[in-house]
Parts: C-alpha cells; structure tokens; sequence
C-alpha cells in the first residue's frame, strides 16, 4: 500500500506540474521549443534531422539518453560485423570452388543480420538555393579577346543588373505605352555606352610644381576646419612644418611628397568651396548664407586638379619609404575617389598600401607598448585608419579583395592624450569597417558557401546582432538622426549612413529571401534620407567638401532598390518619386567639378537616366487615366488651365524624342502584332534603334552622344524644385 499510494502521488505531481512532456532529442539538444509532432516533429522535419525519441520531459536525463544512443550504435556495429563476416565467408566459398555464385547470393539475401535502417521515412534536406552574387566580365574593345571582370557591388554590375533586371522587363512588356518602352530602350542603350566609355589618360609628364605660399597658407585653417576631422591625413603641427619647409627651400630643392601634400590640400578646399547645396527653405537659409563660387575659384582648383593629374603620373616616385610619401599617396587617393575614375582610386590606393607595408606604417601601436605617445604615434595610427577605412571602399566601390585584413593594424588601443572626438569617430568607422570585411569574407569572397533559407536567416540575424551593437557602442540613433540639430551632428549622420549602406550589402545578395524582402526597400528609402539629410546640413555648416567622398565611398545599392520599386511595382504615392528627384539634384551640385569618368558623375548620370524614364512611365499613367475620363470634365480642366501653368516642364523630361510626343497622334501605341518588340512605331531614334521591319528590337551598337543635352535647360539654382508647383502635380 505505501508503495503503491508513493507512485500515484508521483504521476498526479507530474500531470500537475506541467513541466514534463514529451520532446525530441535533436530539440532538447539545440534547447528549442519542440512541436511534438510524432513521429517526426515540425522542427527537424524542416531541417531534414532524424527525429528521435529516447526519453520524455524539458529536463529528462542526459546519461539516459547517452545510453540510448551507445546501446543504438553497439547493435548497428555488432550488425555491421556479422554483415562482414558472412561476406567474407561467401568469397572464400567462391574462390575455393566450392559453391557458385548463385547459392552465394541466395544465401547473403535470405540472412537476417544484415543491417536495416532504423527508420524507413526518407530524410527530407533542405537545398541550398542562396548563391554568392557574381559579376560581370566585360569585353574590350581597344584589344581583341580582352575583357575585364567586375565585382557585383561595382558600378559596372549595378547598371547591367539595372538594364537586364528593371529596364528589360519594361521593354518586353506589350501592355504599356510605346513612349515608356522607347524611353526603357534607350535608357538600355545608354548604360551600355556609360559603361564602355574609355577612361582618358594622363599624357603630361612635368612634375607637379609646389603651389604659391600664400594660396596654401590661407587654406590650411579651413582644410583642418571643415575636412581633416573626417579623414585626418596628417595633422595641423606637422603641414605646418611642411609649409615652413616649401617656403625655405628652393623649387629645384622641394620635396615631391611635401609639394604632392600641399597640392591636394588646396584641390580639396577649393573644391569643397565649390560644392552648391540644393535650394532649402527659408528656415535652413538662416543659418549659414550659402557661399557663391567665382570663376576664379574655378579656374584654381581645374589648374591644381591638372597638378594632380601629373603627380599620379610619377606615383611611382612616391614609394620610397618614408611617412610623407604615404601621406602624399593618400591623399592623391581621396583627389582620384572624387574627380577621376574609380580604376585611378584603386591603382593609387595598392600604391599606397605597399608604401605603407614598406614602412611598417600598422604596426604604431609599439608606440603604446612603450608608453611613448607623441604626435608621430598619432599621425601614424590615423594614417594607418584611414588606409583600413578606404581599403573597404575599394573593396564595394571597384571590385577587388581587401588587401589590410584587420588582423594587420590595432583597432583597441587609442592615445589617452587626445581631448576631443576625432579619434573615437575615426575608431568607430574602422569598427564598421571591420564589419564590412566580414560582409566580404562571409558572403561576398569567392569561397562563400551556398545557403539555405534557415541559414541565411541565421547569417542576417547574426550581422543585425552586431550591427546593431556597433551603432549601440558609436551612441548612434537612427530613429531619431533624421531629425537631429544641424550643431554637433554632421559625424553621426555620416556615421549613419555608413551603417545603413553596410545593413544594404549583407542583405542585397539575399533579396528574394522571406525576412529580406519586406526590408531592404525600407533600408534604402533611410539610406537615401540620410544622404539627403547629411548634404543639407553639412553644406549650411560649411561641411560640404566631405559629402562627395560619402557619396563615392559607399555602392548605390539604395538606388537599385527605389527605382525597382518606382519603375516595376508602380505604386501609388509620389514619396519615392520625390526622394529620387532630390537625390538627383543633389548629385548635380556635387558633380560640378568633376571629370566625366568619376563615380558621382557616373551615378549622377544613371540617376537622370532613370528619372527620365520615371516620369516618362508617370506621363503615360496620367495622360492614359485622362484618354479615359469623361470628355466634358476634361475640356472643362483644360480650358481652366493656366498658361504658364502647362508650360512648365521636369527638367528630366526629354525635349524632342519619343518620351513626350507618343500621346500627340490618335495612333495606337503599338502597331502590328508581331512578337518582342519589333512592333513599336519608334520616331526620333532611328540612329539607335533599328526598324520595325529589321527584326527583333536588339541592344546595337551605340554612338557617341552626348548625355548631358539630352535633357532640357536646369531650372535656376534659386527656384525650388521640392517646393514649387510642378506641373505633373
């Protein structure tokens, strides 16, 4: 009685508790919740496990279940043991001549101790459909069977992914409107010619001359003002010594990196002098009156642009080892990330990492272990940053592996003597960067594995964890940074945008991916906000000489992601439109000086491209709902219109091709019914696109034009585009 009253007292406290039920072993392992589905659970049939079920309860018995699994596998090895001992005797009987091989075989199929799977259900594997993104490999055309490979994040890849994945669609599709279709077309024809523009040469090779000790003199107060906090090349005692050593030596004596130093200082101040923010209203207006270039700023920064140019040219001349030349090598850097092609940036910056490895430029942390922190130290430890910092930038911007891996510089250790926040925003960028690097290795490198949907997940899930811990660290809000005070903010939106860009890269590989989807337009939509916010309020600051180099440092995936959404999905709301139209004015202030083959006057021209077909797609919905309205209201808006109110045009809207005049005839807009796209009546473009009757409408060859005119006259810098009345609204 005792015993049997203690075993019922036993089960009704179990039942009671409700802590003990049944689980698998693979989820008791992985301590998940288990659905208990038998006899395979919802868990490890979506991972493709074997379920198992070797004890009960969430705190069962681990030595029990261990000797399960020992007592499981001793019986498969004793199975598997006289499994080989009968196949052993069945060769000896053969090879004797004893018996023949059909009495062998009837005999190894009628024994029972051969081993049989435990479980006959087929494991059912997830396969990994997530590859690494590629590039492209593009042809030459100066020499036979040459082409060159971009890396997917490149420009490059970009414009082809635009052209065959947003553009070709719209083309191949018969329902819209034949001037929307012309527009994607030739939209097509002009990527393919951005893209095969040759990059222009370097053919003067007259070394570069200090400039004028008065000019450069004036220029260092605001370089170490506005722009040296953000990319601290060098610091102010020591170009003081460099001005100070010019202005005694004579010019057959100076030193080519003090005179290479000296240049950039005054390029990338008078450029950012040059650099117009967009019209703001009258609020913004009233902190800081917007500086007016002259022409006589402009003809100083082309000469020193031209100097520099002739200093890239003897970059060859800058590798010996000394910390000057790096510096000199540096800064040639950011000149060519901002006015000259991205292949320059990438050929200037292996430059100077070599000089850098050849100095021992990474190792100025033996400065710390020997409690020696002096102004060397620093300026080396800043160096060595902002060489890790653009080592990224090469990596997404051109296409090539990192070549500083972290391990190679000291991220930890920062110099206590410093009092102000430049060193710990410089730390907390090459901390960022260290997460783009693992971006790269883990996703982006050509060993990235493929994923499956539980994996990627796992992935994206474990960058948010760090991402999010690095903006934690940085004091980073970015609910809140939009709306920030213009004083004090100008490195934590940078900052900002930094991060926003690299939450782009590790989900822009994944776009098809469930948790993916439903993000990466809303990332793109903040990155390009943050831009916008950072232009405005570091040009009414007098920060605006750093916004270009943002700009250049980081791939315009936030722009694949808007104009996927404007130009295929179609959604009403003029949000996105509006965003994109800002963006692009603002591109066209930051690409005044610039040369044609640089990032930001490439990506200025893919943004008009696209704008252009935006409103062209926008001109057809809205010129197709008035062909349907009823005929009495539309003669009544008509004749109510204003005048000057129906003259006003987009300053993206072509003048004279095909995307304004398809609505002027009755015709229909696609003739004949053939297949493709050979029906489309096409006016105005028969040097680009071939004739109805010449086939199917194919990307030919494309002649030189020019981009620029293809669009109509600017609206003046002092009229508002945001603000003003448009006249699609």
């Amino acid at each position: 009685m005792p015993s049997e009253k203690r075993v019922r007292t036993d089960e009704m406290s179990k039942e009671t508790s409700g802590k003990d039920y049944a689980v698998c072993d693979q989820c008791r392992i992985k301590k998940i919740r288990c659905g208990r589905e038998k006899p395979f659970c919802s868990n490890c049939t979506r991972l493709g496990h074997k379920c198992e079920w070797s004890g009960n309860g969430k705190k069962g018995n681990q030595t029990v279940l261990l000797s399960h699994t020992i007592e499981a596998l001793s019986k498969r090895l004793e199975s598997l043991e006289n499994a080989l001992a009968e196949t052993q005797n069945a060769v000896k009987l053969l090879v004797s001549g004893t018996t023949t091989g059909v009495d062998v075989l009837a005999a190894l199929q009628s024994n029972h101790t051969w081993p049989t799977p435990e479980d006959t259900t087929p494991i059912r594997f997830e396969t990994p459909v997530f590859q690494r993104p590629v590039g492209h490999f593009i042809r030459g055309h100066d020499v036979e069977d040459s082409e060159r490979y971009f890396d997917p994040t490149s420009l490059e890849s970009l414009l082809y992914n635009i052209r065959d994945t947003i553009l070709e669609p719209i083309v191949n599709d018969k329902s819209r409107s034949q001037s929307v279709r012309e527009c994607a077309l030739l939209a097509q024809q002009k990527f393919d010619f951005l893209v095969s523009r040759e990059e222009e040469s370097v053919q003067n090779g007259i070394l570069p001359t200090a400039p004028p000790i008065p000019i450069l003199k004036a220029m260092v107060e605001p370089y170490f003002a506005t722009i040296n906090p953000h990319l601290p090349i060098w610091t102010k005692d020591s170009f003081v010594r460099i001005v100070t050593a010019l202005q005694e030596s004579d010019s057959s004596d100076q030193d080519l990196g003090q005179v290479v130093c000296s240049n950039n200082l005054v390029l990338m101040t008078l450029a950012a002098n040059l650099s117009h923010p967009p019209p703001h209203s009258d609020k913004l207006r009233r902190f800081r009156p917007i500086h007016k270039s002259s022409s006589i700023d402009q003809d100083l920064a082309k000469g020193f642009l031209a100097s520099a140019k002739r200093a890239i040219r003897h970059a060859e001349l800058l590798l010996s080892p000394r910390l000057i030349n790096v510096q000199a090598l540096l800064s040639l850097c950011v000149v060519a990330q901002e006015h000259m092609s991205p292949s320059v940036f990438a050929k200037l910056f292996s430059l100077a990492a070599q000089g850098a490895k050849s100095i021992g430029l990474h190792d100025w942390e033996r400065g710390v272990r020997e409690r020696v922190v002096d102004e060397s130290s620093r300026e080396r430890q800043c160096v060595s940053y902002c060489l890790y910092i653009l080592d990224k930038t090469v990596c997404w911007t051109v296409g090539a592996s990192p070549r500083i891996p972290a391990s190679d510089i000291c991220i930890d250790a920062t110099p206590k003597s410093l009092n102000n926040g430049i060193m710990d925003d410089l730390v907390a960028k090459v901390k960022l960067a260290e997460i783009n690097e693992e971006i790269y290795r883990e996703i982006y490198a050509c060993r990235a594995p493929a994923r499956t949907e539980e994996q990627v997940r796992l992935q994206i899930s474990k960058l948010d964890q760090r991402l999010q811990a690095w903006l934690t660290d940085a004091g980073i809000d970015l609910d809140d940074i939009g709306s920030a005070a213009p004083s004090g903010s100008i490195s934590k939106i940078q900052m900002s945008v930094g991060s926003t860009c690299t939450q782009l890269l590790y989900m822009w590989p994944f776009r098809e991916h469930p948790d993916v989807m439903s993000r990466r337009l809303e990332a793109s939509r903040r990155c390009m906000k943050l831009m916008l916010h950072l232009w405005r309020f570091s040009a009414e600051l007098g920060y605006q000489g750093i916004f270009p180099r943002i700009v250049a440092s980081h791939p315009p995936l936030y722009l694949y992601e808007i104009c996927a959404h404007l130009l295929l999905e179609e959604e009403e709301g003029d949000s996105d439109q509006e965003l994109l139209r800002s963006f692009t004015e603002m591109l066209q202030g930051v690409t005044n000086l610039q040369e044609d083959d640089s990032y930001n006057k490439r990506l200025c021209e893919v943004s008009t491209i696209l704008m252009e077909v935006v409103v062209a797609m926008e001109t057809g919905n809205k010129r197709r709902k008035m062909q349907h309205a009823p005929s009495p209201s539309s003669t009544l808006l008509s004749s109510s219109a204003s005048p000057s109110y129906m003259q006003l045009k987009s300053p993206y809207t072509p003048s004279t091709d095909a995307c304004t005049q398809n609505f002027e005839s009755n015709t229909s807009p696609i003739q004949g019914s053939s297949q493709g796209t050979s029906s489309l009546a096409i006016s105005g473009f028969e040097s680009l696109i071939p004739a109805a009757n010449s086939g199917p409408l194919e990307k030919g060859s494309f002649e030189t034009f020019d981009l620029l005119g293809y669009s109509e006259p600017q609206v003046a810098r002092g009229e508002s585009l945001v603000d003003g009345e448009l006249w699609w609204n």
